[in-house]
């Protein structure tokens, strides 16, 4: 007898979600060293969860492993926060490179709507001059790409790339075509038509660097898309101009970089610290330690791993860094009052003597927590945002069911950072707010944050043809810690 297929009545089928992307690893710390691994086959990097590999891998007597020693010597250190330490070589032998400005974040290239713009650049040694870039294709990446690398540009040695997934969010960056340390580029402002360099995010000088070690900004520049790291400590000391173009290329990048020195001359008025400190350059934490060049690069380590063992997917695991214990060195007699002022004022960190060694934060430069759990909040927006849209086996529609599902993802990362402890329940101070006011409040007096997106039917018809949502906005507000505490006792006889 013949048994008929049950699909005649019932047909089913089977699918998976789409790929997403995996969640960035925030604890991940990155050793750019200068030593050669001995290993012949080490690759561009290698990953450790203890210090005993770098030891093979480097030897027992190499900076590197004293590094990595005191990066997992500490109690809370980046394993904690599901992190781990990778060591990056700077290449020995690096072929020459050239100048490179990245630009200080995404840009949305829809917004650059101007027929005149120009570009106001100095190039390898040369005059400032305006150059002529005009009109930009804003409907894709490679065609306004193309029309940024206008001749004008191209005649001066310039080229232009961008990176992103679409044209609302582009990444800007800014090259000579010729290489080596005698190529440069400085940005001022254009003095005829649209000035393009602030509305794409483009700033400040760069140089290149000649065939020979490789410089640690173009590891950096190297390494960033390979294996991911979201902190960067060094083995030896920068100096003042290479810090200061490794800043700005940091400033612009979802990482932070931490760096020692043992001069008090960096902490002071002038010095390359305060400069950094007093300069918006928060992604670079700057960390002071008298004694010797070796103990500042250790304390910058230290400290890294010790910020890392926030673990996102915990519950109040948010920490600060003030007054935390630090395992390898004493407490710095070095800093006296004076250089605790002095540091201070420079958003400094150093390990003082309290009768007890402590890491002292002022703040000035914001705290290293607020920077560190920011950008971890962006990171984990980005992902979870995308991954919302990218998982889905049809499509979101464009409708206010289609918002509420995209802020739902959003609010599951904004109460994980709440039961972390980054954020917390409290009363809005600022003037700034949007959507009804009193929901603003209430939301951020009862949850610790709030979403708001414009209805989709006040959406210009322009971005609902592009299929982009409407802007959505998230308050927070910071738990904060408490650093100082100032007491008045009234005793009555």
């Amino acid at each position: 007898m013949s048994v008929l297929n049950l699909s005649n009545i019932i047909r089913v089928s089977v699918s998976d979600p789409g790929r997403g992307l995996p969640g960035v690893n925030t604890s991940a710390l990155a050793l750019i060293t200068d030593e050669a691994p001995i290993p012949n086959d080490f690759g561009d990097s290698r990953i450790y969860l203890d210090p005993s590999g770098v030891g093979e891998d480097f030897g027992t007597s190499s900076e590197t492993y004293r590094l990595a020693s005191v990066v997992f010597a500490q109690t809370n250190n980046l394993i904690k926060g599901g992190g781990y330490l990778v060591v990056i070589p700077r290449t020995q032998s690096a072929a020459a490179q050239p100048a490179t400005i990245i630009g200080s974040g995404n840009v949305n290239l829809t917004t650059l709507t101007a027929t005149d713009y120009n570009i106001n650049a100095a190039v390898d040694g040369g005059l400032a001059a305006d150059l002529l870039i005009g009109e930009i294709d804003t409907s894709s990446i490679a065609a306004a790409e193309a029309d940024l690398n206008s001749t004008a540009v191209t005649a001066a040695g310039l080229v232009f790339e961008l990176s992103g997934q679409d044209v609302s969010s582009v990444l800007v960056t800014l090259k000579t075509v010729a290489t080596g340390a005698a190529t440069d580029i400085t940005i001022d402002l254009a003095g005829t038509g649209t000035d393009i360099a602030p509305l794409i995010k483009i700033s400040g000088t760069a140089t290149g660097a000649d065939t020979g070690v490789e410089r640690v900004k173009d590891t950096i520049l190297r390494t960033r898309g390979g294996v991911p790291y979201f902190g960067i400590i060094l083995n030896e000391k920068q100096t003042d101009a290479n810090l200061t173009e490794l800043a700005n290329i940091i400033q612009s990048l979802d990482k932070l970089l931490f760096v020692g020195s043992n001069l008090v001359a960096d902490v002071q008025t002038g010095g390359i610290f305060k400069t950094i400190g007093t300069g918006g350059l928060t992604h670079t934490r700057c960390l002071y330690y008298s004694v010797s060049e070796n103990d500042a690069l250790d304390f910058a380590a230290g400290y890294a791993s010790i910020l890392f063992s926030i673990n996102f997917s915990g519950f109040n695991t948010a920490l600060t860094m003030h007054l935390k214990d630090f395992a390898g060195l004493v407490a710095d007699t070095g800093v006296t009052q004076t250089v605790l002022d002095d540091a201070a004022k420079a958003g400094v960190d150093v390990l003082a003597d309290f009768g007890v060694a402590k890491i002292f934060t002022s703040g000035l430069n914001l705290f290293a927590d607020q920077i560190y759990t920011r950008l971890a909040l962006k990171v984990d927006l980005q992902i979870a945002g995308f991954n919302y849209l990218a998982q889905t086996t049809t499509k979101i529609p464009q409708t206010e069911a289609g918002m509420n599902g995209l802020k739902s993802a959003y609010r599951n990362i904004m109460r994980q950072y709440v039961n972390v402890g980054v954020y917390a329940p409290g009363t809005w101070a600022g003037s700034t707010r949007f959507g009804d006011p009193e929901d603003h409040d209430r939301n951020i007096s009862e949850f610790g944050y709030f979403i708001y997106s414009q209805p989709i039917a006040n959406q210009s018809q322009t971005e609902r043809t592009a299929r982009i949502a409407p802007l959505i906005q998230i308050a927070a507000k910071e738990a904060g810690a408490i650093h100082s505490s100032d007491v008045a006792v009234l005793v009555e006889p």
